[in-house]
């Protein structure tokens, strides 16, 4: 019999491919076992640069009875007769807020410590009325969140502010001036 033999370099190749077999199965069944087990394995990675992000700042601003300061005029307010007085508040930023108010005395505390204030959310300025829902609170030092939720950019609020003496006012307090200030403020809300 003659013996035919294969070049050299062809065994050659031949025994490189039956290794790269070998070592594609080995490395498919590595990738099957990570898979299995829940890891990730990759074969290739990579990655990339991204453009600079540009970062805005939303704007809050608040107009009260379309102006940024207003007054709401004169109270003649006694134990029987409490007054109510419309305001409204506008959102002129451009980002979402929650208002709250906070009031501070501005006259003699004999009179302040008799004095009861109710703030409530409504409608529009004729649907203002005293007996309105809410428990009255103490003037002086007065801090709290302002009812209807969050204020849309551009959106307008009606509360009613409501004034009036507490039933056990004396007597020897009658005809005192009264004098406060109220604070609105506004809280960014997110999106």
């Amino acid at each position: 019999m003659t013996r035919i033999s294969e070049p050299r370099d062809r065994r050659h190749g031949r025994r490189l491919r039956a290794l790269a077999q070998a070592t594609l199965a080995a490395s498919v069944a590595v990738l099957v076992g990570l898979s299995g087990a829940g890891a990730t394995y990759a074969l290739l990675s990579s990655t990339t640069n991204a453009s600079g992000a540009t970062l805005t700042a939303g704007t809050l601003g608040l107009q009260l009875n379309g102006a940024s300061s207003a007054s709401l005029g004169n109270f003649a307010a006694s134990p029987n007769t409490p007054v109510a007085k419309a305001f409204s508040v506008r959102n002129t930023g451009d980002a979402p807020a929650s208002l709250d108010a906070e009031i501070e005395a501005t006259s003699t505390p004999q009179i302040t410590a008799y004095t009861r204030i109710r703030i409530t959310p409504v409608a529009n300025a004729s649907a203002c009325a005293t007996g309105l829902a809410g428990t009255p609170a103490v003037l002086d030092g007065y801090a709290a969140t302002l009812g209807g939720g969050t204020l849309a950019p551009g959106a307008v609020r009606w509360y009613c502010f409501e004034i009036a003496l507490a039933a056990n006012t004396p007597g020897t307090l009658s005809g005192q001036g009264l004098g406060f200030t109220m604070t609105v403020n506004a809280t960014q809300k997110a999106n």
